[in-house]
């Protein structure tokens, strides 16, 4: 085994794969990167049993074969040589590396052991194509919301649905105290649901970087392929039953507001300097006629703001914590959005003035009145 490539390249195939490597397990296969030749270029993966990830650069091979050498050790010795191109070579049981007036001799594992990339084996009509920044999109404006706990796993997922006849991909995260949902128009072939692993497609969106190239997703019984450009990543579906979630968003409202939605991220801020001072980040909302009136206080004193709002229905008095109602402006582009409540102990509906792109949930704080 023999090829010259260009650090830089390397550095980033490797900070890619490196993802799915398991660090836990120490001189085990699987903290190992896969690598190999293949005619003009090394094609690196990396697989956990849960994620794989794979991905190729170019390279002038000399001599082809393959290697498995932990990840973590690669990519660090890879980091620390000058730039411009490195040298691999295999000298008996061990994988020499060379760069400008640096070298390393890392010892590697069998290669034969480490586990083959899985291959997609569902039916043709079962995948969603999109564009990359749409597929980064509708990750962003969800996945804040799933569930971050190991005693409830299938919400640590993000529930992907298709509508065939609507043209319409969904993309829903709950963690129990908040919902987040972003629908857009997607063309698909047949009607899929299925619950993908949140952090895995968190990585993935970082990954795909913001490039031009479509994501491609492949949906098996129990796994998702996702494939962009020279990136694939194979990922096992979360099996369960996700909640039925169509059954939690109020059918009607008590109150509504119509607020500028920047305004009011600019007083969740004010508000939250005070706010997170307290385990709770409490905020007291007082929705009145044409605003709402903001209140934090904690030990080092007491903030208070008012927004501008178009009310319609009853006056409300309602308390918060403000990183859940943060965290979903922080996230909104439009303009202007509706907020609707049905009483001060029931989840309040952020949605768009027009449309039906984005909802979110959040439920309040039960605080005496």
């Amino acid at each position: 085994m023999k090829f010259t490539c260009n650090k830089e390249e390397l550095i980033k195939g490797l900070n890619i794969v490196m993802r799915a490597a398991y660090g836990k397990y120490q001189k085990s296969i699987l903290e190992c990167i896969h690598i190999k030749t293949e005619e003009q270029s090394l094609v690196l993966d990396a697989f956990d049993m849960t994620t794989a990830i794979k991905t190729s650069v170019y390279a002038e091979i000399e001599e082809a074969g393959e290697t498995a050498i932990p990840a973590r050790v690669l990519y660090d010795i890879i980091n620390k040589f000058p730039a411009g191109e490195i040298r691999f070579a295999r000298k008996e049981a061990a994988i020499q590396i060379q760069g400008a007036n640096s070298s390393a001799m890392l010892s590697e594992m069998d290669a034969q052991q480490f586990p083959p990339f899985p291959v997609y084996e569902g039916e043709a009509n079962h995948e969603v194509t999109l564009e990359r920044q749409l597929f980064k999109e509708m990750i962003e404006k969800t996945a804040f919301s799933a569930y971050v706990g190991e005693d409830r796993p299938i919400f640590t997922g993000l529930l992907f649905e298709t509508d065939p006849e609507e043209e319409t991909l969904s993309v829903v995260a709950i963690d129990g105290i908040r919902m987040a949902k972003k629908t857009a128009k997607v063309a698909s072939k047949s009607k899929l649901k299925a619950i993908i692993p949140a952090k895995m497609l968190k990585e993935a969106s970082r990954i795909l970087g913001d490039g031009e190239e479509e994501v491609c997703l492949r949906f098996g019984e129990q796994a998702c392929f996702l494939k962009s450009g020279n990136v694939e990543i194979f990922t096992r579906l979360l099996d369960g039953e996700y909640i039925n979630y169509q059954a939690i968003i109020p059918a009607q409202y008590k109150t509504r507001v119509r607020i500028n939605a920047g305004l009011f991220e600019r007083s969740l801020e004010l508000m939250m300097v005070l706010a997170r001072e307290d385990s709770s980040n409490l905020i007291r909302m007082s929705i009145e006629d044409s605003c709402i009136d903001m209140q934090s206080v904690s030990e080092y004193g007491t903030a208070q703001d008012k927004v501008p709002a178009e009310m319609q229905g009853e006056f409300l008095k309602i308390a918060f914590n403000a990183k859940y109602l943060l965290d979903v402006f922080k996230v909104i582009d439009e303009e202007e959005v509706y907020l609707e409540f049905t009483g001060r102990l029931q989840a309040c509906v952020v949605r768009p003035v027009e449309g039906d792109a984005f909802l979110y949930l959040v439920v309040p704080v039960n605080i005496a009145e």
